[in-house]
């Protein structure tokens, strides 16, 4: 589904926050106000003009974001570098404010929430908030005095959470000492020790290898699962990670251009689609399919016999293609169009 207004949707799951701390005073409980509101939100960064010259052109980081995202949704913000994911996010979070629109978190002006709702929420910038000359355990104590976590249940609450995200063997280290993949971790821990109703990740496994990855997911997966049923919005230029989600929203130059779940934004391209070089896009066209992306031709069917036909078109005019199942990939190529080749080329260097 394409638009700026989520739909209520059977695989979209709505789960009350019981099982976190209770909700702060003056906070609407969740489900029957949004966990977060979005309304038109637009956010402009102006440079600075030089005297004598003309003003320079000002492109909107966010352009008229409207979305509502659910008490324990699992939303993954897809997109490239520069397509306002970020900005989004510490929106959200309150750090900065819309240029024009609202932004609401428990239906409260983000920007002017009590420490109380600030407290409901957990944060993880793509900058760790840890002190790399303490150790994990001295970090984790310090923030969960900030956080109000009384005295007594301190320790306590630092073993449990070390070992929820598998750091329970390197509380005594220095943060400056782990890897980023550790670093990352404990800087989650952080995060949760309020027991926050909603966790805000930027980027939260950009730079990590296959095996971190799957640790880091694995571990907000199980938070999100009942019965916490925690709310998380997550950014990410990857799949696989998006795929996780319950939720994508594809922003592309500031824009949402997509917003539905992974599924349902697969199954819209088809059971299968062709992708072919440009010379290609008449046979596909004549053959009855319709091309979803040029230049690079694309097209997705729902039936064998109109892509045979495209086949043994192309193949006997010796272009080549190829056939296979859609993916997260495809859909947010089709999407986005031309940011594609900026995308896939991000996505490698972060590989390295």
């Amino acid at each position: 589904m394409t638009g700026s207004r989520e739909t209520d949707r059977p695989d979209a799951p709505v789960m009350d926050a019981r099982h976190t701390a209770p909700l702060p005073k003056g906070v609407q409980k969740a489900p029957s106000v949004p966990i977060v509101d979005l309304e038109s939100v637009s956010r402009v960064f102006r440079g600075r003009t030089r005297v004598g010259h003309e003003p320079a052109k000002v492109k909107p980081a966010l352009d008229g974001v409207t979305a509502r995202l659910k008490s324990g949704q699992w939303i993954a913000l897809l997109g490239a570098n520069g397509s306002g994911k970020s900005t989004l996010l510490r929106l959200i979070a309150g750090v900065d404010a819309p240029t024009s629109g609202s932004v609401k978190l428990f239906g409260i002006d983000a920007s002017r929430a009590s420490t109380s709702v600030r407290r409901a929420m957990g944060v993880v910038f793509q900058s760790a908030s840890l002190d790399p000359l303490l150790t994990v355990r001295e970090n984790l104590a310090a923030h969960a005095a900030i956080f109000g976590v009384p005295s007594g249940d301190i320790a306590k609450r630092v073993e449990a959470l070390a070992a929820e995200v598998g750091l329970q063997k390197r509380l005594n280290d220095r943060v400056g000492t782990l890897s980023g993949g550790l670093m990352r971790r404990a800087d989650l821990a952080r995060a949760l020790l309020p027991e926050p109703h909603i966790l805000l990740l930027d980027e939260p496994v950009s730079g990590l290898d296959a095996q971190s990855i799957a640790g880091f997911l694995d571990t907000i997966a199980r938070r999100h699962a009942p019965p916490r049923g925690m709310t998380i919005v997550m950014s990410t230029h990857q799949f696989e990670a998006a795929a996780r989600a319950d939720r994508v929203m594809m922003l592309d130059g500031g824009r949402l251009v997509a917003d539905d779940s992974p599924a349902a934004l697969v199954r819209a391209l088809g059971q299968r689609i062709i992708t072919t070089e440009p010379a290609g896009v008449d046979a596909l066209r004549n053959a009855g399919l319709e091309v979803l992306h040029a230049p690079t031709a694309t097209a997705g069917w729902g039936t064998v016999e109109p892509a045979e036909r495209a086949a043994a078109e192309l193949t006997r005019r010796g272009i080549p293609y190829q056939i296979a199942p859609p993916t997260l990939a495809d859909a947010y190529r089709l999407r986005t169009g031309a940011q594609l080749d900026r995308f896939h080329a991000e996505v490698k260097e972060r590989a390295q």
